[in-house]
């Protein structure tokens, strides 16, 4: 078993030598906000995560270029990856407006099926904050051309009977007015008024009418605030991050009074959902439906609840957070990956665990993992620059049995991670799209979801505006169902890592919850304490691109060895 040259560390700088290298340093450079970029540094140690791969290779593409996710999770370093850069599909991408009916994917069917009490208040939003000022015209001159050019923006919902018409309406129904509201109060006062005004916009969306998209300029003494609203059945988290880089840019081409032109779409959101239902039919897919059978079947006990309560509506949802520092956060994007060529999600789901089977008792646990949903599964595909809510939602079995050995149960949750299939998009497939996955009802239902989001940058690079503090809002509605006993989210902001845990609070203690986040971050800083003072890296038989090899079977044979 020769060992594979993994340079798990940021080596010492070499410079790129050609002209695709200085292509993606300059593109890394830029992506993950790092000054300086050799060919021999590693993505994933350099705070690389496949939400910001998706972007890097959005960027390739604008440049004529491609590269498959995959090439880039196995060869992390630019001296390694450029052998895989590929000159883009010259068959071009249809850059013609979409019109007509389209096909539900898994995460929409999914939606529907909860018939959640409120479903048109079901939004993702942001919150902008422009010190100089937002021109309402220039905004919705910007937003119109986002409407237009983007889409799954247009689209619309229609029932018939018990069916759900998901509908894209043509470039005519693109035009956007942000509201214009005028606040002369400060601090607490407009804080308040900017709460219930925004809690207004958040529920006024109609999926049967349109726009899913809805925008509002608050100007205040400390400049403009820009809430812009959006229904989660038509963006996710990569929609976003893409949508706000082509705000910015038309803002700033607007201001110069020049026209709007924004980069070239990558395949629409109606021909991934078209050719999704055509992949859950192949030969390659029907592969997974074994795993998937199998995890239907698994079974965990409930959580210890503090009481039993029907209600389960928004309304009682209260969250408890905590907070790294600046360098443990540094520590925990890179140097911590070097002892067991770990991804940030196998480090901060080990460190659930151990607070989870202190909490219940149990071994083992199933949780809901979500992932962007943007896999490499369909040839010819590209949706690097699509919006539309492509999330992908999965059950996952977390087995602690070697808690007494900290780096075993490292590498245990890892391999558990890597076995599941193209990062679990296939559970949706599965479970919507196939008849297999339709009878089995979704038997497995984790009470705990776990979604980490990535790193939250600045918002624009000009300065011309940041994230604004002020409240956005309630983005779902507080008389809808709360879909998870437990929902656990993660996100860096700032150089700063937080975790949230959004719980019931009917069915919770506020202590209860408090204890299993302290519990959480303190088995998170001894893992990366741990991490840290190991010397050398250890192999897992994922490194070795091993699928049936275990743990154990590599630990005999790198005695032999």
């Amino acid at each position: 078993l020769p060992k594979p040259d993994l340079t798990a560390q940021t080596a010492e700088y070499k410079a790129p030598r050609t002209e695709i290298e200085q292509l993606l340093a300059d593109i890394w450079q830029d992506v993950l906000s790092v000054e300086r970029i050799g060919i021999s540094d590693n993505f994933f140690t350099l705070g690389g995560d496949s939400i910001k791969g998706i972007q890097m290779a959005s960027r390739l593409q604008q440049h004529g270029w491609k590269l498959e996710m995959k090439d880039l999770f196995q060869h992390p370093t630019i001296e390694q990856i450029s052998f895989y850069v590929e000159t883009a599909d010259n068959k071009a991408i249809d850059q013609g407006p979409v019109e007509g009916e389209v096909m539900l994917t898994p995460i929409q069917r999914w939606f529907f099926e909860r018939s959640f009490s409120n479903e048109h208040h079901w939004n993702q939003s942001v919150m902008l904050h422009a010190p100089s000022g937002f021109d309402p015209e220039i905004t919705g001159r910007v937003l119109s051309k986002l409407m237009e050019h983007h889409d799954a923006l247009r689209i619309i919902y229609k029932r018939d009977g018990e069916s759900i018409i998901q509908y894209n309406r043509g470039p005519e129904a693109s035009e956007v007015q942000p509201e214009v509201i005028h606040l002369h109060q400060s601090g607490a006062e407009l804080e308040a008024s900017i709460f219930e005004e925004a809690n207004r916009i958040q529920g006024s969306i109609d999926l049967s009418q349109g726009h899913l998209l809805k925008a509002a300029i608050f100007k205040t003494g400390q400049g403009d605030h820009l809430l812009i609203v959006i229904h989660h059945l038509v963006v996710d988290g990569v929609s976003w991050r893409i949508l706000l880089e082509d705000f910015a840019a038309g803002l700033l081409q607007a201001e110069k009074g020049g026209p709007i032109v924004l980069p070239e779409k990558s395949h629409s959101f109606a021909e991934y959902a078209a050719r999704l239902s055509e992949y859950a039919g192949s030969k390659t897919f029907a592969k997974e439906i074994g795993y998937w059978e199998e995890i239907e079947k698994t079974s965990a006990a409930p959580l210890p609840k503090d009481a039993e309560a029907d209600d389960k509506r928004m309304c009682h949802t209260k969250t408890v957070e905590f907070s790294l520092t600046k360098e443990e956060t540094e520590q925990l994007m890179t140097k911590v990956h070097e002892a067991y060529n770990t991804e940030i999600n196998d480090i901060l789901l080990t460190a659930l665990g151990f607070a989870v089977k202190e909490w219940t008792g149990q071994s083992d646990f199933i949780v809901t993992l979500e992932g962007h949903g943007r896999e490499d599964i369909i040839d010819g595909l590209n949706m690097s620059r699509t919006v539309g809510w492509f999330t992908s939602q999965f059950p996952a079995l977390i087995q602690m049995r070697h808690s007494d050995d900290m780096g075993y149960q490292i590498k245990q949750v890892k391999e558990d991670l890597r076995h599941i299939p193209n990062k679990g998009i296939g559970y949706g497939i599965y479970r919507y799209l196939t008849e297999e996955g339709k009878k089995s009802g979704g038997r497995v239902k984790p009470e705990i979801s776990f979604n980490y989001l990535g790193q939250f940058t600045e918002m624009s690079e000009s300065g011309r505006f940041t994230r604004s503090k002020l409240p956005s809002g309630d983005p779902l509605s507080p008389d809808t169902e709360k879909p998870n006993a437990l929902d656990i989210v993660g996100f860096i902001e700032d150089g700063v890592l937080t975790m949230s845990i959004a719980y019931h609070s009917l069915e919770f203690k506020e202590s209860t919850i408090s204890t299993v986040a302290g519990r959480f971050k303190a088995y998170l800083l001894q893992l990366i304490d741990h991490c840290l003072t190991q010397d050398g890296d250890e192999l897992t038989p994922s490194d070795l691109g091993d699928d049936d090899l275990t743990l154990e079977e590599l630990d005999k044979l790198m005695e032999i060895f």
